[in-house]
């Protein structure tokens, strides 16, 4: 079975950040690790969480236990989402770099040499803006980031971390065509699309686009979330590129319309699960 550490909040009664991806990704096969940079009662959307930051040394303890359990040399990916400060996102580099050097062990995976990093960088989006401390999205680009074998930032963080007028980023091509500039591995969520709304998947090779209506009403919190553990799955699973993007989007999109049609305030992860064990697939086309 593959394994997959995941750094990220843990918010007890909203369905976002890690504490999501036993429901994501449990009925792919992959076995969650989560160690949490918050413990919140709910969604800071909702108004004053409870709870709070998760103390780095705290973290690194927690993660001290998962080594001393010979896990780093199984992990077969990291996923990165929210942190609430640059102390957190040292501890995060250093377990990066940690897990990177480990010899690896003797399990089923789709990366034999390396895990894959992904690194989700939570910051903002269009409305709210920035909305961790500078302090900390400085961090998150400056170590961060250039850790990651894929970035996977919606369309207003795609444009922060590429010093990009997001004004010039109105088409999935201009998109492709900015993130082919930067190099690297990008799977980009909200792009506008003819279709509705897009996921873009770029690397030096092809660039992917994923695309799905736009769902009436109030969308809740948690969708970026989703779909970055989702398509870490499908690549840990074995899935190619275009595959893992057409599940993620497909189940994505899935769990969005089932949440819209039973008036869910949260997404209905649980309530899908049957259907998240294979979901129907987006349609993907390449693009140039």
């Amino acid at each position: 079975m593959p394994l997959v550490l995941v750094i990220s909040s843990y918010v007890a009664a909203s369905r976002v950040g890690g504490g999501i991806a036993p429901y994501v990704l449990g009925p792919m096969k992959v076995d969650p690790v989560l160690i949490p940079t918050c413990l919140f009662g709910r969604h800071p959307g909702w108004g004053p969480p409870g709870g709070g930051s998760v103390a780095a040394d705290t973290m690194t303890k927690m993660l001290e236990g998962v080594a001393a359990n010979n896990l780093f040399g199984l992990m077969d990916a990291v996923v990165t989402g929210y942190f609430s400060a640059p102390e957190q996102i040292a501890v995060a580099c250093d377990a990066i770099d940690r897990i990177r050097a480990t010899p690896r062990g003797q399990s089923h995976r789709h990366f034999p040499d390396k895990p894959i990093i992904v690194i989700d960088p939570v910051m903002g989006d269009e409305t709210p803006g920035l909305y961790i401390k500078p302090e900390t999205a400085a961090a998150l680009m400056a170590d961060l980031a250039p850790r990651a074998d894929i970035l996977a930032p919606n369309l207003w963080e795609f444009a922060k971390l590429t010093a990009t007028d997001l004004a010039s980023l109105q088409t999935p091509e201009d998109v492709a065509r900015e993130a082919r500039s930067r190099g690297g591995r990008w799977l980009i969520s909200s792009i506008p699309s003819p279709a509705g709304i897009g996921v873009l998947y770029v690397d030096p090779d092809m660039a992917l686009l994923a695309e799905t209506t736009r769902i009436a009403g109030k969308i809740p919190n948690g969708t970026g979330d989703m779909l970055t553990l989702r398509f870490t799955g499908g690549l840990v699973s074995g899935l190619a590129p275009e595959a893992a993007l057409a599940d993620a989007v497909g189940a994505t999109h899935l769990v969005i319309d089932k949440t819209s049609q039973w008036g869910g305030a949260e997404l209905n992860l649980a309530a899908c699960s049957d259907r998240l064990a294979s979901p129907p697939p987006a349609a993907v086309r390449k693009i140039s």
